[in-house]
């Protein structure tokens, strides 16, 4: 009977289709999140961080996945609009070069054809480097405003480098000696296609887990370099800086030269950890 074939093109059905693509995406978002919110807890105490890692894990993590997905969307607009610029001028320069007036035998007209195809064949990949490029500029100068030291910088590019060289390990690439000779065997065996697609998946995986970590360790050093302001709670009055917040809790930092103190409230208890006592009480009312 047909009669019955009309709910299984339900979105459910569509959904378990597609089970095996959702769920990836799913636990792509998770281990990002996951890696941004273990960076921005590496210079937490340990004390701290088991009392507030859970209560403040879904405000730091929210806030993380606004600013990716706003980046994305943002380098996603940037370049279409550098598309809708270059592409007609591109199109314009690709005619010039034979002569719009010149014409063109069958052979010149065979080159320019395949010459245009490979373009706009090579066109996409080109336009997703670009929109990549932008998306990490975009965090990091939205999200961390370039607050990159030398320890961070070196240990991200010293990690992407060593990514790349495992992905191109684990795609093959350094069983042929020749750059075009690797790129003509992925297209004419699967094997090699497969192994090359496979390596890049790992590649792209790797990379975004370690710039997410290194992400998170960035936001917080943003956070604590910045200058305190007044906060006032039932227990505490003062200048600190609020390094994360969520429903009914709060982490502050202060810093006294070298001295430092991370205080946490919820509304059950509070916990506090200073590398010497040098601050003021909690409960000393300054107003």
């Amino acid at each position: 009977m047909q009669v019955n074939s009309l709910p299984n093109r339900s979105w459910l059905h569509q959904v378990w289709n597609y089970k095996t693509s959702i769920i990836g995406g799913f636990l792509a978002i998770v281990s990002l999140s996951l890696a941004h919110y273990a960076g921005f807890l590496m210079k937490v105490p340990l004390h701290i961080v088991a009392v507030a890692g859970m209560p403040l894990a879904k405000s730091v993590t929210a806030t993380f996945l606004f600013y990716l997905f706003f980046s994305a969307v943002s380098a996603r607009v940037i370049t279409s609009m550098l598309q809708l610029i270059l592409l007609p001028f591109f199109a314009v320069l690709d005619r010039l070069e034979p002569g719009f007036r010149r014409r063109m035998n069958r052979a010149d007209q065979r080159r320019f054809v395949r010459s245009h195809s490979r373009t706009i064949k090579w066109e996409g990949y080109i336009w997703l480097i670009i929109q990549a490029l932008f998306f990490l500029l975009l965090m990091l100068g939205i999200y961390v405003k370039f607050s990159i030291n030398l320890a961070n910088g070196v240990a991200l590019f010293a990690s992407l480098a060593f990514i790349i060289l495992s992905g191109l390990v684990r795609s093959g690439f350094f069983l042929q000696p020749k750059l075009h000779t690797f790129i003509r065997k992925i297209k004419s065996r699967p094997a090699r296609s497969g192994r090359a697609v496979s390596g890049a998946f790992v590649t792209v995986t790797g990379a975004l887990i370690i710039i997410s970590f290194l992400l998170g360790g960035m936001r917080a050093n943003l956070l604590r370099e910045q200058e305190p302001h007044f906060v006032m709670t039932k227990e505490f009055s003062g200048r600190a800086t609020v390094i994360a917040s969520a429903e009914g809790s709060l982490l502050l930092f202060q810093k006294e030269g070298s001295e430092l103190r991370y205080i946490y409230f919820s509304t059950d208890f509070t916990a506090t950890i200073e590398t010497k006592p040098v601050f003021s009480p909690l409960n000393i009312d300054k107003m």
